[in-house]
């Protein structure tokens, strides 16, 4: 929830020395953690540790006239509170009249912040009984997985309290926590062992859900002793579970005020996303509000306060994500930048996905980065399985790739839908036609 963060001593000495430069603009990110971490090295304790620090992010704007023109130097520097800020302070001030771009003013009050509980008081007040009870759930969740043994795991909990500060009398601050579970599971037999690595990060305990999500990992290890290469051609293909994560980065990059304002954005507002779509039509939403989103918060990093808004919708593209930078540089009404992406759902069930012939759904790669300016896809498959008359035979090995403006004109999205860390979105997306280079 937002809540009243106040500067401390050493925040307070920064200020006054901004405020007493004539014309000077600046802002102050003042984010204070405390981690509780847990090691173990197959199910026993290897250490434990506690982890606290605060950092003061700074950002200097000085108007200035470079040919003719008036524009903003800035510059910078991350203070902690050991430090003398005097000699950086002096440093930052020398730096930013090197730098010249286009003028663009800080939000100012009044900001209205939208009130959201970003904080389990479980995670904030008991993070080592939390540690010590997700530890519980992990080992007994792999006690009864048939040939899969724990090798070792990392657990954290964390709590930040985050405040901003404006020359104009902007703030603004809230709390957060999170919870971040990354194991790894063993899988032996015909004589071969394999690894298979999960991460699990909410920031709430109660959406854990561990148990399940070992019980899928486990299956994924098992199923790697008999996985095979896939096979090489064209074929329908169903992504899930971590490639839903980045499927759709480049949309977002295409989608950016800095991408538009920068000339590489092929967006146009009111025009078309995807040319001549022949399957399920994209819609697309930045939602800072979404509940147990990673990326949810009241304000972007300049202090904006920020709401949900639809940039894709039905195959249109509405408008730019664009913080008050970019806002400012292209004229239009400021959105802050992406937060939880939201994916409309269609109206295909997940297991209708699946049927044909040689559909392979994939669902881990070691990479999977669309580039952001071509749509151009590659990635190394780690782990999927190759449907084909009945038989779902486990998969992992050689590359899928793709130009992905090509291949979402024949998509179709399942009604079922998922939340995973920043995405909100169908639990499976497929793609009619993408080249898979295996056996």
């Amino acid at each position: 929830m937002t809540m009243a963060l106040e500067l401390t001593d050493y925040g307070r000495e920064l200020t006054a020395a901004l405020e007493k430069i004539p014309g000077l603009g600046w802002e102050i990110r003042q984010v204070q953690e405390r981690s509780h971490q847990l090691y173990l090295v197959f199910d026993e304790v290897e250490s434990q540790r506690q982890v606290a620090e605060e950092k003061y992010y700074l950002r200097l704007y000085l108007r200035h006239t470079a040919n003719g023109q008036e524009v903003l130097g800035e510059s910078g520097w991350t203070a902690n509170p050991e430090d003398d800020y005097h000699e950086a302070l002096a440093q930052a001030l020398e730096r930013a009249p090197v730098v010249a771009n286009p003028l663009f003013e800080l939000p100012g009050p009044p900001q209205e912040y939208h009130p959201l509980v970003l904080a389990d008081p479980r995670l904030r007040d008991q993070p080592e009984a939390v540690l010590w009870q997700v530890r519980h759930e992990l080992t007994q969740a792999v006690g009864p997985e048939a040939e899969v043994t724990l090798a070792g795991a990392e657990l954290f909990t964390y709590h930040r309290q985050i405040a901003y500060w404006n020359h104009t009398g902007l703030h603004g601050s809230y709390e957060e926590t999170a919870l971040q579970v990354q194991f790894a599971l063993l899988a032996a037999g015909n004589g071969e062992e394999v690894e298979c690595l999960g991460w699990r990060e909410t920031p709430f305990l109660g959406d854990l859900d561990l148990t399940a999500y070992v019980r899928r990992y486990s299956r994924y290890a098992r199923d790697q002793l008999q996985a095979e290469l896939p096979p090489s051609g064209c074929f329908p293909v169903v992504l899930g579970e971590e490639a839903l994560e980045t499927i759709f980065d480049h949309l977002v990059a295409q989608a950016s005020g800095e991408a538009r304002f920068q000339g590489w954005s092929r967006l146009t507002p009111g025009a078309s996303v995807i040319k001549d779509p022949r399957g399920d039509l994209l819609t697309l939403s930045s939602d800072p509000w979404l509940p147990g989103g990673l990326a949810s918060r009241p304000f972007d990093q300049h202090g904006l306060a920020l709401r949900p808004v639809t940039f894709i919708a039905a195959n249109l593209f509405q408008q730019p994500l664009a913080d008050k930078r970019y806002a400012d540089y292209l004229g239009l009404p400021p959105t802050g930048p992406l937060t939880n992406l939201r994916v409309a759902p269609g109206r295909t069930p997940q297991a209708e996905l699946l049927t044909g012939s040689s559909v392979l759904e994939l669902l881990r790669f070691s990479t999977l980065e669309p580039n952001p300016v071509t749509g151009a896809l590659s990635g190394e498959i780690r782990t999927g399985y190759l449907h084909h008359r009945g038989r779902r035979q486990p998969i992992k090995g050689g590359a899928l790739t793709a130009m992905l403006d090509e291949a979402f004109r024949d998509l179709t999205l399942s009604r079922e839908t998922v939340l995973r860390g920043t995405y909100e979105g169908p639990a499976a997306i497929r793609f009619q036609a993408m080249e898979i280079s295996g056996a």
